[in-house]
């Protein structure tokens, strides 16, 4: 798996199938998309997109007061999960979010990859939650160290 930057567009390509079914393709496009921070990643499986994250800066509503990024549109194509290509995505959105000095990094998972984020580091906080377009939810958070 190799892992590249991407658009917004590209990365709604794999978010919506995977995230959205069913649900009208805008469904798949989230705040912060088209900010000029937001960095969009691809896992690529030879030329086929095969997964995508998007990451950047937000507050941690759990934990106020470090410098957070967040993981939002996390997806893998059915066919190609439990090859890497999730972990690797994971670990480059981690290097940039450390690169601009972050120290936390948090996203809402689904019930049903809790176990996968765990296996990273992160750690659930609170209780399972309810998100009207996406289903039950856990929030996360990983600590990344202090600044360098």
């Amino acid at each position: 798996m190799e892992v590249r930057s991407i658009t917004a567009a590209e990365a709604r390509t794999v978010r919506h199938p995977v995230l959205r079914a069913g649900l009208p393709p805008e469904s798949a496009i989230l705040e912060h998309d088209d900010d000029s921070a937001t960095r969009h990643f691809g896992a690529f499986d030879d030329a086929r997109l095969v997964g995508v994250a998007t990451f950047f800066a937000e507050p941690c509503p759990l934990r106020p007061g470090p410098s957070a990024w967040r993981l939002r549109g996390m997806a893998t194509l059915r066919d190609m999960q439990g090859r890497g290509g999730g972990r690797a995505l994971v670990a480059e959105g981690i290097r940039v979010a450390v690169a601009a000095g972050a120290t936390l990094m948090w996203c809402n998972a689904r019930v049903t990859a809790r176990g996968f984020y765990e296996k990273l580091g992160f750690v659930a906080v609170g209780d399972e939650f309810e998100l009207p377009t996406s289903g039950r939810h856990y929030a996360m958070i990983k600590d990344l160290g202090e600044p360098s």
